[in-house]
């Protein structure tokens, strides 16, 4: 009866549990952000990069991560090996994140390596206050 509640108690927490909504095509993603007027949040890593893959793991799996870029942005991954994406977007650093105005395609912001899910969330939060400042 003790795992029967337990198996239970495991799925309606994964039922209510909310999806990182990713896109891995820089002019699809870029359409949606238009569409929605939201800005585009723009992940750059390669497959052989530890500090990309624990990003992916902590950080871009944890729920309020999730929560927040969903709320927020369109959510792009790019690959920097095998993914097709603007010359301007290049990044020197692994993993780069960087937040792109939809509406002109200029970076408005870029963040270098690996962030937990606070410091991401406070360094994005952080800088939309800052721009609704300056408007």
């Amino acid at each position: 009866m003790f795992r029967l509640i337990i198996v239970l108690l495991y799925l309606s927490l994964s039922l209510f549990s909310q999806e990182l909504v990713t896109y891995t095509n820089y002019e699809k993603a870029l359409n949606i952000a238009k569409k929605e007027n939201k800005n585009l949040l723009m992940f750059v890593y390669t497959d052989d990069c530890p500090w990309c893959s624990k990003m992916k793991k902590q950080t871009l799996s944890h729920e309020k991560t999730i929560e927040f870029i969903n709320n927020n942005f369109i959510f792009l991954t790019i690959n920097k090996n095998s993914s097709v994406y603007p010359k301007e977007f290049i990044p020197r650093f692994i993993p780069t994140t960087y937040l792109i105005d939809a509406k002109n395609e200029e970076e408005l912001y870029a963040l270098y390596g690996f962030k937990t899910s606070d410091a991401l969330i406070l360094e994005l939060d952080g800088f939309d206050e800052i721009d609704e400042l300056e408007k």
